[in-house]
């Protein structure tokens, strides 16, 4: 595969939703997108479809509570291995031309004032990345982290994989800080120092505010930089030409890989790149 190190010329575009696209498409109150992996394939097709049209260059496969406890509660037993198969068959089938990341998201295991369980973490993220990794994803992804010891545990249990990790957080509403009070830069710089291929934020706002975060990060740190905004939650998503206005000033500043988070769709994907190139 490529290698995520920044080179000359146009953003990497990432792709949107998952979740929220399911959710569109009918996923029930309170289930998990994985338990679709087993029950509508095809719907989660659909949507890396959907993003590949658009232009997408990185897919993430539908893999987020991989790692997580809450997967156990929905799936006994969760089958680990075989929805990473899943996911990753789905994403390179319906995103042909696109690389495939494998995704996994925060457990629920750490929260304030309740420190990172470092066992249970290690073995979450480390079957799941390894299955992930054998199912023969590109690239594994950790996204929406907002403790700093939880994502160091999940970083190290991806490159133990051998493939290129990259980590994204979620601040809390000030969008400078993570739950743990750790600030975005310092969780950022600590993420790059351990060997992670590119970090950046997902899920927050675009604006002003993370187009000053894209400045500093080019200024600062060893390795690109990933923007992953959400337009917005059901009800309240920002229309495709606001969302890609709201981005300006981060791809003014240089962020490297740039796509969506909840609420983003396809035509939020064409938005963001008509700046850059013609999607397909």
């Amino acid at each position: 595969m490529t290698s995520l190190h920044e080179a000359p010329g146009a953003p990497t575009l990432l792709d949107g939703g998952m979740g929220t696209a399911l959710v569109a498409r009918g996923l029930p109150q309170g289930a998990l997108p994985e338990e679709w992996l087993l029950a509508r394939p095809d719907a989660i097709a659909e949507v890396h479809a959907d993003h590949a049209r658009a232009g997408a260059e990185i897919v993430l496969t539908c893999t987020f509570n991989l790692a997580a406890p809450r997967l156990a509660q929905r799936l006994d037993p969760p089958r680990v291995e075989e929805l990473a198969a899943i996911a990753v068959r789905l994403a390179r089938g319906a995103a042909p031309g696109a690389r495939v990341a494998g995704a996994l998201g925060p457990t629920g295991l750490a929260a304030p004032g309740r420190p990172a369980p470092i066992r249970s973490l290690a073995a979450g993220y480390g079957r799941a990345a390894r299955a992930l990794a054998a199912a023969g994803a590109d690239l594994l992804w950790l996204e929406t982290q907002h403790d700093r010891a939880e994502a160091r545990l999940a970083l190290v249990a991806a490159r133990a994989t051998g493939l290129d990790a990259v980590v994204t957080f979620t601040a809390l509403g000030d969008g400078a800080t993570l739950s743990d009070g750790t600030s975005v830069e310092e969780a950022l710089l600590a993420m790059a120092s351990l060997g992670a291929s590119a970090v950046g934020v997902n899920c927050g706002a675009p604006g002003a505010a993370l187009g000053a975060l894209a400045a500093w990060a080019k200024a600062t740190l060893p390795v690109p930089f990933v923007a992953k905004p959400s337009p917005g939650l059901p009800g309240a998503v920002r229309s495709p030409d606001a969302f890609a206005a709201e981005l300006r000033p981060a791809l003014a500043a240089g962020v490297a890989l740039v796509g969506g988070c909840c609420g983003a769709s396809g035509d939020h994907l064409r938005a963001l790149a008509a700046g850059w190139r013609a999607p397909r």
